[in-house]
């Protein structure tokens, strides 16, 4: 179990290759224990630095562009804050830094290669049982996957995130049901 400190959330990562099925199942993930009274965050890992989170030529956009070391947009019901950094950071500071402090759990997708957060890959049948990216990572927990049966201990039914919820929340989160 990964955890900051006592009062801080727990951290679990899902990793796995392109198009896997990592972000379908850690929104299923996340809504069974949104209703289920926990404080979900996550943290998305975009290696290439490829995704659009703000559209070129709108205030912020143009901001963080003329130099600004942080662009804080508010609306009604979300602050985005866009950070200048150096360098990639280990997504353990990312939250100790830049988290909300009112999470029970943090599901960080993708940081395969980090260290410090137990992980758990997706691994579809289509790409072979020989193909996981972390098979010799003493951070690798379980596995997510469409085998049936699994060749792989524990595994968790990529069709059934309930059965992974289970998981989670009686090994990781068992003390903190504070929201319920």
């Amino acid at each position: 179990m990964t955890k900051l400190d006592k009062n801080r959330p727990v951290i679990i990562g899902i990793v796995g290759k392109h198009n896997s099925g990592k972000t379908t199942f850690i929104t299923k993930v996340i809504k069974i224990l949104k209703e289920r009274g926990y404080k979900v965050c996550s943290v998305k890992h975009d290696p290439k630095g490829k995704a659009k989170v703000d559209t070129e030529g709108k205030d912020s956009y143009l901001m963080y562009k003329a130099g600004s070391e942080q662009v804080i947009l508010v609306s009604p019901n979300k602050i985005t804050s866009f950070v200048r950094i150096e360098r990639e950071i280990n997504p353990i500071d990312i939250i100790k830094n830049y988290g909300a402090k009112i999470c029970d759990i943090y599901i960080l997708e993708g940081f395969k290669w980090f260290k410090g957060f137990d992980k758990f890959e997706v691994i579809r049948k289509s790409q072979g049982e020989n193909n996981l990216v972390l098979k010799d990572s003493d951070e690798l927990k379980g596995i997510i996957t469409d085998f049936s049966p699994s060749p792989f201990s524990p595994s968790f039914d990529i069709n059934n995130p309930i059965e992974f919820v289970n998981y989670i929340e009686n090994n990781y989160l068992n003390n903190i049901k504070t929201h319920l």
